[in-house]
């Protein structure tokens, strides 16, 4: 019986997500990159929060992404996780997947 609660214990474990292993995740990108402010001013990439609807800095760059003014991407991106022993970045390095959509804008887009 032991035995068993034992294997049953170590194939559970076994089975959790891994917080080390990279997962993906899809952003949309906005066309034009906006001044924000983290540690210091900076050109940020826009994202569009799929909950609110609105619009948001992202402060992180995207490797293997080269954004050209004027689209909107959709992206899937893989998340990598730094640790929290770096000071000073975000919590995750975002690499590219693949590029989803790239979608042409108005002249006269806004964020806000």
């Amino acid at each position: 019986m032991r035995f068993q609660l034992f294997t049953l214990a170590a194939v559970l474990i076994g089975c959790g997500s891994d917080p080390l292993s990279p997962s993906t995740e899809t952003l949309v990108i906005g066309p034009t990159r906006m001044t924000c402010q983290g540690f210091i001013e900076q050109e940020c990439l826009m994202t569009k929060n799929e909950e609110t609807g609105a619009w948001e800095f992202f402060y992180e760059e995207i490797e293997g992404f080269t954004h050209i003014p004027g689209f909107i991407y959709t992206l899937e991106v893989e998340l990598r996780d730094r640790g929290t022993e770096i000071q000073d970045v975000g919590r995750y390095s975002y690499h590219l997947v693949k590029v989803k959509s790239k979608e042409p804008v108005e002249d006269d887009f806004k964020y806000f």
